[in-house]
């Protein structure tokens, strides 16, 4: 089965992201962004992934080109089970879990999810009590933190446009690569 995206949680990414508030997302601000996760990437890497989406000369998205973008991402991923047990796929995600886990302790508690959403601007990381409900619904073990199984879990749950029935971080869309 292969990833959705929940459009309602791309456009608060987007609105997040869009510092200026002016409806076109630039390189610059999606690079600072994925700078302030611990993701990095060069400028040069970014433009070649949104050039090529934007319609306009300075190369920077409206919304739907940044949907566009996004689901190019996701159409170039790998399928749910191909992430579950391909090589390659694991690999992106432990990169991803290293972003969450800030002590390296092998678990992402709420207090560091709450962080990596505070850094991004998301306002579900202003409150601990909204990150540790998060983390119940792949806590598979109850002990109040995911280990790399529970988070590859997290990340390959097929996100759902019905925010009832999502069961996934609006940050999903990061970690792809």
């Amino acid at each position: 089965m292969a990833l959705s995206i929940d459009i309602d949680e791309l456009r608060r990414l987007y609105e997040t992201i869009n510092e200026n508030g002016d409806g076109r997302l630039t390189v610059n601000e999606m690079n600072r962004s994925l700078n302030r996760i611990g993701i990095d990437i060069s400028e040069e890497d970014l433009k070649y992934l949104v050039i090529p989406m934007s319609q306009s000369e300075d190369g920077s998205l409206t919304f739907d080109e940044f949907v566009g973008l996004c689901q190019s991402i996701l159409d170039d991923t790998r399928s749910e089970d191909e992430l579950r047990n391909g090589e390659e796929g694991c690999e992106d995600l432990m990169e991803a879990f290293k972003v969450y886990d800030m002590n390296n302790d092998g678990f992402i508690s709420s207090t560091e999810l709450q962080r990596v959403l505070c850094n991004l601007g998301f306002v579900e990381g202003e409150e601990l009590d909204n990150c540790q409900k998060m983390i119940c619904r792949y806590d598979s073990d109850s002990n109040g933190r995911l280990d790399f199984l529970e988070f590859k879990n997290m990340m390959t749950s097929k996100i759902t446009a019905d925010p009832h029935r999502s069961q996934s971080l609006p940050l999903h869309i990061l970690n792809q690569g």
